[in-house]
C-alpha cells in the first residue's frame, strides 16, 4: 500500500479497475494516478503455466566440482537452486555457494551494458562499438606481429570452452590461455600427480578406518566439498565401523572441529610427522620440530598400523613444503596398501585438468611489467584482489596498452581495464563441465539474459566473423549452434540429454593435462614472535563470494562471525597480551600488514595467529566493497614446488592497538552450561559396552502426570496431564478425538537432526534464506539511525544489536578444556546443533500472543499469521529456544532504506512465501508452502501424500543428509522411525514443550588411549 497521504483509492474506482477486460488497467499501490497495463499471455512460452514452477537440470559453475543442480523457474525467472538427485557428484545436495548463485545472477551491481574507458572513467557503450574497437585493437596487434605476446587469463573451468578458447586464440596467432583458480589446492594436486599419476583421486571414506588430515579441509571447500561431505557423512552414519578422523595442523578448521582428535603441530612441521609415520624419520625428531608429545605421535603410528589398508592420509597444507608433505602422506597410504582401497586414482575427478599455477600467472605479470604485452584479456579471474600486493599486479597491468575484461561484476581487475564485455552468468549460458570420471555435465540457460550481456564464446565467434581470414572457420551463429554441431547425435541427442544434463563421455575439445611443477622460490621465514596462518574462508572462499549477501551474512562455521574480518588468537595469548574481545591487532609480515579485531579461539596454537581470506575488496559491488581486510596483503609473492602461494608458516609481528570494534557475531555462548542442547555419546556407550554419561534410573513419582509423548510425537491431552486425578470415564479428548473436525490425530509434521552426520557447514541456513525470502540485514546501507543526522554504516550493525533474521541458527558448542585461558590443550569436543522453531506441541509462544497471531494447526505446526501480528514480541520473550525473529525495519518494503532486495535481486523471491514487513514476527514454518503444495497435488490426483514424497528446503539441501522431515504419525515415513532411535532426544525436554524436532546424539570416537569424552 502506498504511504503517501491522500492517495487512497475510492471504492468506485477500484471496482471499475477490477472489472476491466482485455488489455486492462490495474492498481499499482492505491492511487488511480499509478495505473499501468497488464499484458496477459496469449500463448504461454515453452508451455508454461503462470504460477507453476518448471525445473531445468544444469551444472553449477561456482567451483571446479561442477555439481548437477535443478533450477526452479517461475514465470521465466529462476528463484531457487537445488541439487540434482540424478547427478553423480551432488546426488541431490547443494552447498551455500551453489545456493547463492541466484544472488550472483540478480546482483544489482552487475554490468548492464558494455563499458569503455573514456578518460579516467568507464562509460556505457554499445556492443557494435565494442566489437569494432576490439577488432581494431586485435588487428593492430597482429599487424605489428605482437600476437604471440598477448595474455588471456581465464577463471579455471572444465569442459569444452577452454579448448574452444584455445582454438580461437591459436587462430589469432595468440598463445593458449592461463586457467587460474586462486582457491584451488595446487600443492595437493601437484603431490597427487607425483604420487598417484592423477590430479584428484577419489576418496573412499566408507572403506576407511582411520583418516589423517594434514591440513586437508575436505569439509571447508578443499577439493570437491559436496561429494566429499556426502561420502563422509554416510561413512560416519555407520556408527560401528565408522572411520576416526585425526586432524594435524596449527589451526582447527571446520574439518578439524569435526575430527575426533586434533594434533596441534607447528606450521610447516607436518612433514616431520609424516616422515615419522613412514619410518623415514624418528618420533623424537618429529616431536622436537612440531611441539607434539612423543606419546601422541606413537599412539598415531599405532593407529595407522591397526587400520591396515583402511588408512587414508591426505594433505592440504599451504606451507612452503606442502608438496613434499603431500608426497610423504601418499607414502603412508602406499605403505599401508591403501591405494586402490581408500585412495582410488582410477576413479578420480578430472575437474582440475589444465589448471595453471600461481607461478604461471606471476610469470605473465612479470612479462606485463616489461611492457612487452600489447593486449591482455581477463575473464572470471580477479588477480588485482587475489594476488599479494607484493606481486605488483596493478603496476604491471597498467603497462599493457589495452586491457579487456569479460567479467560481469565490477571487481578490482575490471576497474583497471579499458573495455568491459560483460559475460552472461552461468545460469544464462550454454556449456558443459567435467564431473565424475567419464561423465560430462551439461549446462543450459534458465532465462534470457537479465541485462545486455553476452556469453564470451558468442563474443569470440562474433569477432572471428569480422576477420575475413577466420570467418569461414566459424559459420555457426553462436556457441549453442557450434556446440550442437559438434555434439554426438546432433540436436535431437542434445535435447534429450538436457533432461538430466549428465552424459557419459568427454569434452568436445579435450583439455591438455597440465603438470603442476615449478622451481620453488626461497621460503621467507619472516620475523616476529608468531606464525601467521592465512586460510580460505569456508563461506567466501578467496573473495569471489563476497558480493552475495547470503554468504556475507552466513556466520563463519567456526567463529560465528559475519560481515567482518578478525584475527584468531589463543586464549592464553589473549591473556598474555592483555586483550579484550574486539581489540584491534596489527599483524605484520615481510609482505605487508593488516589491522583487524582480535577473536579468542582455543582452536589455534598459542604461537600462531590466523586470518581468513575472502574480504577486503576495494570494489566488487555494494555488498563487498570496503568490508574487512584482504589477508592476501600478508602473503609474500613467492611460491612452492607446485607454483602455489605459501599462505601459512611465515613469522610475523603482532602489535596491540587501543581501538576496539564490536564483533559481528550470532553466538550467544560457546558453552552449553549443562543445558544438554548438543548431546553426544561414545561408540562404546552406544554399543552398551560402557555406561552413558548422564544416564540415570527413572523414578516414578506417585500422582505425577505422564511426561511421555503420545504415539506419533503428539503431546498429551488434557485428561492425560491430570495423572491419577483424571476421571477414567471422561471423554475429554479435545482436538485429539479421532472424530474431531480438525483431525489432530491424523498428522504430526516433524523433523529429526542427526548430530553424528551434521558437520556445521550451514548449507541449511542458506537454503532457508532462499526458500523463505528471509532478508539479509548486515549490509552497510541497512544500518540504523543513531541520530536524525547520523547513520550507522558499520557492516553488520543490525547483527551487533541482535537483529539477525536467519530462521535456522547453526549453534556451535565446545565441551572440555575448561581452563583454556591458563593452559593450552588440543583436547576438546565440538557439537554443531541446527536450531530452528521446534513446533512445540505445548508451545509457550501460543498462549501469550494477545492477537492470536501464533496458534497450533491441526497437523502439528506452530503457525505465525503475519497480517495478524502487531509486534508485541511476547512470543519471542516466552520462547525458550529463541528462534523467533522480529522485523525491526522494513527489510521487505521497497520504499524503505533497509530494503534487502534492491532491483533486480527481488526477481529471486519465492512467490509462494509472503515477504514480511516492518513490525512483524517471523520464524521457521517447516516450509508450510511445500506441505500445502504436496497436499494439494495429492488431492488433485485423488490420492494421499506418499511417504517421503517431499521435504523442507533445509533437508533437501543438506550435504550431510543430517535433516529428515516428514509425518511422525505415519510409521511409513522415515522420520517416524528415526524419532524413536536409540540416540533420540528433545532439547529442553524437561519443559514439557513436546517439540516436533528430534535430535540424534552425536557419536564420538575417542582414541583407544584417550579418556572417553562424551
Amino acid at each position: 500500500m502506498s504511504t503517501e497521504a491522500g492517495t487512497g483509492v475510492k471504492r468506485r474506482e477500484f471496482l471499475k479497475i477490477l472489472g476491466a477486460t482485455g488489455a486492462t488497467t490495474a492498481v499499482v499501490g492505491c492511487s488511480s494516478e499509478k495505473v499501468g497495463k497488464l499484458i496477459p499471455y496469449v500463448a504461454s512460452p515453452d508451455n508454461t503455466v503462470p504460477g507453476v514452477s518448471q525445473y531445468y537440470a544444469t551444472t553449477c559453475r561456482e567451483c571446479a566440482t561442477a555439481c548437477g543442480v535443478m533450477a526452479e523457474v517461475r514465470d521465466g525467472r529462476p528463484i531457487k537452486l537445488d541439487g540434482n538427485p540424478d547427478h553423480p557428484m551432488s546426488r541431490g545436495a547443494i552447498c551455500s555457494a551453489g545456493l547463492s548463485a541466484v544472488q550472483g545472477l540478480y546482483s544489482p551491481d552487475r554490468y548492464r551494458t558494455p563499458m569503455v574507458r573514456e578518460g579516467n572513467a568507464l562509460k556505457p557503450t554499445t556492443w557494435d562499438k565494442a566489437y569494432e574497437l576490439l577488432a581494431q585493437k586485435i588487428g593492430e596487434v597482429k599487424s605489428r606481429t605482437q600476437a604471440s605476446n598477448v595474455v588471456f587469463v581465464n577463471q579455471h573451468e572444465s569442459g569444452t570452452f577452454p579448448g574452444f578458447l584455445d582454438q580461437w586464440l591459436s587462430a589469432q596467432g595468440m598463445p593458449a590461455h592461463l586457467s587460474v583458480d586462486s582457491a584451488a589446492p595446487l600443492a595437493t594436486i601437484a603431490a597427487n600427480q607425483k604420487a598417484y599419476g592423477a590430479s584428484w583421486p577419489a576418496l573412499d571414506f566408507n572403506a576407511a578406518k582411520l583418516v589423517i588430515s594434514f591440513g586437508a579441509d575436505f569439509l571447508d571447500g578443499w577439493g570437491h566439498s559436496v561429494p566429499q561431505q556426502l561420502d563422509w557423512a554416510d561413512a560416519r552414519a555407520k556408527l560401528e565401523g565408522a572411520p576416526r578422523l585425526v586432524y594435524v595442523g596449527a589451526r582447527r578448521s571446520l574439518t578439524g572441529l569435526n575430527a575426533d582428535q586434533w594434533i596441534a603441530a607447528k606450521p610447516g612441521s607436518e612433514m616431520a610427522i609424516c616422515a615419522a609415520l613412514t619410518g623415514s624419520g624418528t618420533m623424537a625428531a618429529a616431536s622436537d620440530v612440531s611441539g607434539v608429545p612423543v606419546a601422541t605421535l606413537e599412539a598415531l603410528a599405532k593407529a595407522v598400523a591397526n587400520a591396515g589398508t583402511g588408512v587414508m592420509a591426505i594433505c592440504g597444507l599451504t606451507t612452503a613444503n606442502a608438496v613434499d608433505c603431500g608426497v610423504m602422506a601418499a607414502e603412508i597410504n602406499k605403505k599401508a596398501g591403501a591405494v586402490g582401497v581408500t585412495i582410488k586414482p582410477a576413479a578420480g575427478h578430472a575437474g582440475y585438468n589444465g589448471l595453471a599455477s600461481y607461478a604461471d600467472l606471476a610469470g605473465a605479470v612479470a612479462k606485463m611489467a616489461t611492457g612487452s604485452v600489447p593486449l591482455a584479456f581477463v575473464r572470471g579471474a580477479n588477480p588485482a584482489h587475489t594476488m599479494p600486493k607484493s606481486a605488483g599486479f596493478a603496476a604491471a597491468f597498467a603497462k599493457v596498452p589495452f586491457k579487456v575484461s569479460f567479467t560481469s561484476v565490477p571487481d578490482e581487475t575490471a576497474q583497471l581495464c579499458d573495455l568491459i564485455l560483460p559475460d552472461n552468468h552461468w545460469l544464462e549460458s550454454w556449456g558443459d563441465a567435467v564431473t565424475a570420471q567419464g561423465q560430462i555435465g551439461l549446462q543450459q540457460p534458465t532465462l534470457e539474459p537479465v541485462f545486455d550481456t553476452k556469453a564470451t564464446a558468442d563474443v569470440l565467434i562474433a569477432l572471428a566473423k569480422k576477420d575475413q581470414a577466420l570467418a569461414a572457420k566459424y559459420t555457426a551463429a553462436d556457441y549453442r549452434g557450434w556446440f550442437i554441431g559438434q555434439f554426438p547425435g546432433g540436436g535431437s541427442a542434445f535435447t534429450t540429454a538436457l533432461t538430466k544434463a549428465t552424459i557419459s563421455g568427454s569434452p568436445l575439445i579435450a583439455t591438455a593435462t597440465r603438470t603442476l611443477t615449478a622451481t620453488a622460490t626461497a621460503a621467507d621465514a619472516g620475523a616476529g614472535d608468531y606464525f601467521v596462518h592465512v586460510y580460505p574462508s569456508p563461506t567466501l572462499g578467496d573473495g569471489r563470494g563476497a558480493n552475495k549477501p547470503w554468504l556475507q551474512e552466513l556466520p563463519d562455521p567456526v567463529t560465528k562471525i559475519a560481515w567482518q574480518s578478525w584475527v584468531e588468537v589463543h586464549p592464553t595469548t589473549f591473556k598474555k597480551l592483555g586483550l579484550v574481545e574486539g581489540q584491534h591487532l596489527t599483524v605484520e609480515t615481510s609482505a605487508g600488514k593488516i589491522t583487524a579485531p582480535a577473536y579468542r579461539y582455543m582452536g589455534v596454537r598459542p604461537d600462531t595467529v590466523a586470518i581468513s581470506l575472502g574480504l577486503g575488496h576495494t570494489a566488487y559491488g555494494r555488498f563487498a566493497q570496503n568490508i574487512g581486510v584482504n589477508a592476501y596483503d600478508l602473503v609474500t609473492s613467492g611460491w612452492d614446488a607446485a607454483g602455489a602461494l605459501t599462505l601459512s608458516g611465515a613469522k610475523g609481528k603482532v602489535t596491540v592497538l587501543a581501538d576496539t570494534s564490536q564483533m559481528v557475531t550470532t553466538e550467544g555462548s560457546a558453552r552449553q552450561h549443562g543445558r544438554g542442547i548438543g548431546q553426544a555419546m561414545t561408540l562404546a556407550a552406544l554399543l552398551g559396552q560402557e555406561a552413558e554419561e548422564g544416564e540415570h534410573e527413572e523414578h516414578a513419582i506417585p500422582g505425577l502426570p505422564s511426561q511421555d509423548f503420545k504415539a506419533g510425537l503428539k503431546s498429551p491431552i488434557a485428561a492425560d496431564a491430570q495423572g491419577e486425578l483424571a476421571n477414567p470415564n471422561a471423554k475429554d479428548l479435545g482436538m485429539y478425538a479421532p472424530d474431531h473436525v480438525q483431525k489432530m490425530e491424523k498428522r504430526r509434521w516433524a523433523m529429526t537432526i542427526d548430530l553424528a552426520r551434521c558437520t556445521g557447514c550451514s548449507a541449511c541456513v542458506t537454503a532457508c534464506y532462499s526458500e523463505n525470502n528471509i532478508p539479509t540485514v548486515g549490509a552497510p546501507y541497512q544500518g540504523r539511525a543513531l541520530s536524525p543526522t547520523v547513520w550507522d554504516e558499520r557492516p553488520g550493525a543490525n547483527i551487533i544489536k541482535g537483529r539477525e533474521m536467519a530462521w535456522i541458527r547453526l549453534e556451535r558448542y565446545y565441551e572440555g578444556n575448561e581452563n583454556t585461558e591458563n593452559e593450552f590443550s588440543p583436547d576438546f569436543d565440538t557439537r554443531f546443533v541446527p536450531m530452528m522453531c521446534q513446533h512445540c506441541g505445548n508451545a509457550p509462544c501460543e498462549p501469550v500472543c494477545p492477537v492470536y497471531a501464533t496458534y497450533h494447526s491441526p497437523d502439528g505446526l506452530n503457525v505465525q499469521v503475519y497480517n495478524r501480528c502487531v509486534g508485541t514480541r511476547y512470543c519471542s520473550n516466552n520462547c525458550p529456544y529463541k528462534v523467533r525473529y522480529f522485523n525491526w525495519f522494513g527489510y521487505g518494503e521497497p520504499d524503505r532504506k533497509q530494503y534487502a532486495w534492491p532491483e533486480p535481486m527481488h526477481w529471486g523471491l519465492n512467490p509462494d512465501v509472503t515477504v514480511r514487513g516492518k513490525g512483524v514476527m517471523e520464524k521457521c514454518t517447516f516450509c508450510v508452502q511445500r506441505i500445502r503444495e504436496a497436499e494439494h497435488r495429492a488431492k488433485a490426483e485423488g490420492r494421499e501424500v506418499k511417504p517421503d514424497e517431499f521435504t523442507t528446503a533445509c533437508s533437501q539441501a543438506c550435504p550431510s543428509r543430517a535433516i529428515i522431515f516428514g509425518d511422525a504419525a505415519d510409521e511409513n515415513w522415515t522420520v517416524a522411525k528415526l524419532a524413536y532411535d536409540r540416540r533420540a532426544y528433545h532439547v529442553f525436554e524437561e519443559l514439557n514443550t513436546f517439540t516436533a524436532v528430534v535430535y540424534l546424539k552425536k557419536v564420538n570416537y575417542p582414541a583407544p588411549a584417550s579418556p572417553a569424552q562424551a
